[in-house]
């Protein structure tokens, strides 16, 4: 039975938790949180009349984990994975540039299509290999590689014009 709810609604529950601002990794990790919690549970009969309690259940799972652990958390936040990679070593003037380029690659992956942002992320923030990326995605390892590639000439395009005309 449980097998059963999984098959039908653990998509729709990870779509769920991606529009929730979670991470890929932060939504799987949550919803099969879920199932475990409902693996608990005696009675399975009244969840498959009434799916809406798994998706309340992942609900209270992402607001417990936000609570606990709060934004600073780079599976709650990518955008905090680059927040780490300026140098506070180096001096002032090199902080402000690399500051000014993390603000301007963070704005790229928010203006590139949703899955070549979620391929970019998965591969360079997740460290998810190829293979396990178009496992995740549900596409090919050849779709994966192109939508990589797309990514990057963008952020190399973006970040490095070239000389002026």
């Amino acid at each position: 039975m449980l097998e059963k709810l999984f098959t039908q609604h653990s998509s729709a529950l990870h779509r769920y938790l991606l529009r929730k601002k979670c991470t890929p990794s932060l939504a799987s990790d949550l919803v099969q949180e879920t199932f475990l919690r409902l693996a608990q549970l005696e009675n399975l009969e009244s969840v498959l009349r009434a799916p809406s309690y798994l998706f309340r259940v992942a609900h209270n799972l992402m607001i417990d984990h936000y609570r606990r652990y709060g934004d600073k958390r780079f599976d709650n936040d990518p955008a905090a994975f680059f927040d780490t990679l300026v140098d506070e070593t180096s001096r002032p003037e090199e902080q402000a540039i690399d500051t000014l380029e993390l603000e301007q690659l963070e704005s790229l992956l928010e203006r590139m299509p949703s899955r070549t942002r979620d391929v970019f992320l998965l591969l360079r923030v997740e460290g998810m290999t190829h293979k396990e990326t178009a496992r995740y995605l549900r596409i090919s390892t050849s779709s994966v590689q192109k939508h990589m590639a797309m990514a990057l000439a963008k952020i190399g395009r973006a970040l490095d014009p070239g000389p002026e005309n």
